[in-house]
Parts: structure tokens; C-alpha cells; sequence
């Protein structure tokens, strides 16, 4: 009867009765000299922010998902081209994210950067440079 039992409580664990939630793994992480970028936008140089951030790939090792988020701009309508740049275990790598805004905040744009595990360095500059720059130190799962 008790082999029964455990027999059952060990087929449902192995085939699903428990599934773990899809979450991101813990991304330590150093912004040195912050996380926004101050920019002047593609159309009458309106000036605007762009807001960044990092988080590890759930279930993805050497995955970093970056989130770029306009924060509106004076003057706009108006966008900004965002290089972001890394270079980590899988080499240096550069990767273009473009974001528009109104006055109010935009879409956030979320794009998988393979950095590859271990220390890290990511970089983001608003294109053409008229903006601050941002950058990580990081030590990805």
C-alpha cells in the first residue's frame, strides 16, 4: 500500500503534476553610471529619456534579455535608435533597437542578447550620438 503511494506521488512529480514557473535566473549586476539614457530624438532634435534594463533569459543560460523603454519625449513625437553592445564568453557583439515615443512613455522592446556565461560588460548609446551612454558589469548565468 505505502509503495503504492509513493509510486504515485513520484509519477506525478516526474510526468508534470509540478511545473516549475518560467522565471529569470538572479543577474548580478553593476550599472556604473546609471541606467537611462538623455537623448535628443530623430525629428527637431526634441530631447527625451530612454530607460534600460537587464534581467537573465529564464531557462536560458548565457541569454540576457534587454528591455528598452522610452520614457517621452518634449517635442514629439520622436524615436531613437538604441545600439546596444557587449562582449561576454561569446564574443563582441552589437545589436539595434529603434523606440518612439509621444509625450507619454512608449512600448517597451525586448531583445535576447547572447552574451554567453560568466563576467560580462553591455553598453547602450542612442544613434545617431546625441544622447549619455549606459553600461553593465555583469556576471551571467
Amino acid at each position: 500500500m505505502l509503495a503504492g503511494i509513493v509510486s504515485a506521488v513520484l509519477a506525478a512529480l516526474v510526468f508534470g503534476g509540478v511545473a516549475a514557473p518560467a522565471q529569470a535566473d538572479p543577474l548580478p549586476q553593476l550599472a556604473t553610471i546609471g541606467s537611462t539614457l538623455y537623448s535628443f530624438g530623430d525629428a527637431s532634435l526634441c530631447a527625451g529619456a530612454i530607460d534600460l534594463a537587464l534581467e537573465a533569459a529564464p531557462h536560458r543560460p548565457g541569454h540576457v534579455l534587454a528591455h528598452v523603454t522610452p520614457r517621452g519625449y518634449l517635442g514629439g513625437p520622436c524615436g531613437n535608435q538604441v545600439k546596444l553592445g557587449w562582449v561576454g564568453s561569446a564574443g563582441l557583439q552589437t545589436r539595434d533597437v529603434y523606440v518612439y515615443a509621444d509625450a507619454a512613455p512608449g512600448e517597451t522592446s525586448t531583445t535576447d542578447l547572447w552574451v554567453g556565461t560568466g563576467p560580462a560588460k553591455v553598453m547602450a548609446i542612442a544613434w545617431p550620438i546625441r544622447s549619455t551612454f549606459a553600461e553593465w558589469y555583469l556576471l551571467v548565468p
